[in-house]
């Protein structure tokens, strides 16, 4: 009898061991640049008078095609109203960016940056079934061409959310010039978007109460 407990309890031992490995998830795949690409939500300081807060932009950094590891893009979406048609249909500028992933540094040193046909409204992410992509005001009338300076980085967990966690936070300098060589500069300070609506209630505050 006793061996027959034994043999049962092996078997019992063989078949978790077997559905441990058959259910064993694999860690996500990652871009080259994943521990900074995504979505960001911040604040565009005066970089003058860091008290006066101008505005709100939407960041996002993606990879590049080609998946470089020193590489990538920045999309700035601008959520003054008035600097595009209204609040749905924004402002934005997309550049290229050089990437030091080990430091988790990026920058650009005035390079040719152009307005997007669409770009991230996070404030209409999740309506009517999208992600947040929007037409611009350079895809609804046409856009300029500019040159933009941008040095900045990102901290992973350096942001302590309202919703009690963590999230990853990212500051950069940020310098647009048109074509008409009017210059505009930021500096920009920001988390990465939880998802959590508590955790962006001041930036939502912000736009309500001084841009749209």
């Amino acid at each position: 009898m006793k061996k027959i407990f034994a043999l049962f309890a092996f078997c019992a031992l063989l078949s978790a061991a077997v559905s441990c490995e058959t259910y064993k998830l694999k860690d996500p795949e990652l871009t080259a640049i994943g521990a900074i690409d995504g979505r960001y939500v911040c604040f565009a300081l005066n970089p003058q008078d860091v008290t006066d807060t101008l505005s709100v932009f939407g960041v996002v950094i993606t990879n590049t095609a080609a998946n470089e590891s020193n590489r990538g893009w920045l999309t700035v979406t601008d959520m003054d109203a008035s600097a595009g048609l209204n609040w749905q249909v924004l402002f934005a500028v997309r550049m290229p960016i050089s990437i030091d992933i080990a430091k988790q540094t990026f920058k650009a040193d005035a390079v040719e940056a152009f307005e997007p046909d669409t770009a991230w409204n996070p404030y209409l992410e999740g309506l009517y079934g999208s992600y947040g992509s929007y037409y611009t005001v350079g895809g609804m009338v046409g856009g300029d061409v500019y040159t933009s300076t941008v040095s900045g980085a990102v901290v992973t967990n350096g942001i302590n959310t309202a919703s009690g966690y963590k999230t990853d936070g990212i500051e950069f300098t940020y310098t647009l010039v048109d074509s008409n060589n009017t210059s505009v500069s930021y500096l920009v300070k920001g988390m990465r978007k939880t998802g959590w609506a508590e955790d962006t209630q001041e930036y939502m505050d912000f736009c309500d109460a001084n841009l749209w």
